[in-house]
């Protein structure tokens, strides 16, 4: 199936730097998101090396054809960042959220960990394919909605999961069929956190992955632009 993709990054009007990385290997097949933990040291470094690592493992269109596959690549930079962290960044580590998509001739799949997100635009509906994994969701996703009214806010914030820490590490991950038309976006929650969903699904419907891209990270930014935005797109034809 043919398809388009892109992807940017920017910095920002508040950050001083940018912790955001990303991946786009139309030949490879592999496309990804990481970015780097508030709170411990190195960030643009843990993202760098994540997505560096991810890309120089899966050497061509032929590797990481499977979920496992998939999987042990993630895990063995997940264990390259650890090590890399220990160096440079003591006992706290760094750490990095990382979501990224493998596409197939007939399918795409795709890991995740942290709280960039992975959405997929079939038809006229937007899902949420990743879920964040922050204090604040899972306390939302395990009492239900009622959760959030005396929730303080930084829980929303505060990852339970991320690439780099050697603490019960998981990657989400899944298939998913491709359809014409559909359209990928992964980006980290510097858009999430400043373009509402419905601004997004509009977007999505009037432009390509080129300037969908730069459209969004454009609002992201005259909404605020108080974190580093990073987004890739694909759209099948």
């Amino acid at each position: 199936m043919l398809f388009k993709s892109h992807g940017h990054s920017d910095v920002g009007f508040v950050r001083e730097n940018n912790e955001d990385s990303f991946v786009v290997d139309d030949a490879k097949g592999i496309f990804a998101v990481a970015d780097g933990v508030g709170g411990l040291p190195f960030g643009n470094l843990a993202s760098r090396l994540a997505v560096r690592f991810f890309a120089s493992m899966i050497r061509s269109s032929e590797d990481a054809c499977t979920i496992e596959e998939l999987k042990e690549i993630v895990q063995k930079v997940h264990a390259n960042v650890v090590e890399c962290g220990q160096l440079v960044g003591g006992e706290n580590g760094i750490g990095t959220t990382f979501s990224a998509l493998r596409l197939l001739p007939d399918k795409i799949l795709y890991v995740h960990v942290g709280d960039s997100a992975i959405f997929r635009k079939s038809g006229d509906s937007l899902t949420k394919i990743s879920k964040s994994h922050t204090l604040g969701d899972e306390l939302i996703e395990k009492h239900g909605p009622q959760a959030a009214d005396d929730m303080p806010e930084h829980y929303m914030h505060t990852l339970t999961r991320c690439m780099g820490q050697d603490i019960d590490f998981e990657v989400d991950s899944g298939e998913i069929g491709i359809e014409p038309n559909d359209q990928f976006l992964i980006c980290s929650d510097g858009v999430t956190n400043m373009v509402d969903l419905g601004e997004i699904q509009q977007m999505m419907s009037e432009y390509e992955p080129n300037p969908f891209v730069h459209a969004l990270i454009d609002a992201a930014n005259q909404n605020g632009g108080v974190d580093n935005s990073t987004a890739i797109s694909l759209l099948f034809s």
